[in-house]
């Protein structure tokens, strides 16, 4: 994978998606293979320092018990404000964040309850993209999102990809495919197709026209 690309792994529920973001952001070691990031195995990587170079929001969001802030800058004391607030924009989050009783000094422990599937899903991406991490790890990142939330989703994606950062998405439903350069298709955990988006649909997918065109929709309007 190249700075500057989005890849989508696409396929059914138990196709082994989540497995393989969890091993590319550390969490799971492969037991044959490897996995490299500057040519040099993850496992050489000390946990912390990997964390500074892969993004990662999962499928089931978890929040820290802190502050939306220290949320979004992962507990990292050194994450300077404009960062946070940086990323919560680019995450679509900011202005929902600002009309929080506390603002970005919300404790998540007792607004968490007040926070909708897709608020949270929206601090967690914020968490993944804080820093500007090379890579940015997406498991299922639009699963609670409305229109708005898919479009920043998509804006996201692009301003990653803008900055040479490189985006891999686990998707069920391919609402950000316009976004994605190339497309690994996974089957009961191994990769049956890979290759440019265009053409990986167009061998594997029956209705490739209409997503193609799906792909090319103007974004929604709020």
């Amino acid at each position: 994978m190249q700075p500057g690309q989005a890849i989508g792994v696409i396929g059914p529920s138990g196709s082994g998606k989540s497995t393989l973001a969890q091993a590319i952001t550390g969490a799971l070691q492969p037991v044959g293979g490897s996995l490299r990031l500057y040519a040099a195995a993850l496992d050489q990587y000390d946990p912390t320092r990997l964390g500074q170079h892969v993004g990662f929001l999962s499928q089931r969001v978890r929040l820290f018990d802190g502050t939306i802030s220290e949320n979004i800058a992962r507990l990292d004391p050194e994450m300077d404000a404009d960062s946070v607030i940086r990323a919560a924009k680019s995450a679509a989050a900011h202005e929902m964040i600002l009309k929080l009783p506390n603002g970005y000094e919300t404790r998540l422990r007792s607004a968490q309850s007040r926070l909708s599937g897709g608020q949270m899903q929206r601090i967690g991406l914020a968490r993944a993209m804080c820093g500007e991490p090379p890579i940015v790890v997406l498991d299922e990142p639009n699963s609670n999102l409305d229109a708005i939330g898919t479009d920043a989703l998509n804006a996201a994606i692009r301003s990653i990809k803008a900055r040479k950062g490189a985006v891999i998405v686990m998707a069920h439903r391919p609402a950000a495919i316009r976004e994605y350069d190339l497309l690994l298709v996974l089957e009961n955990g191994a990769a049956t197709a890979f290759g440019p988006r265009d053409d990986v649909l167009r061998k594997t997918v029956r209705n490739h026209h209409e997503m193609h065109l799906e792909s090319n929709y103007p974004k929604s309007t709020p």
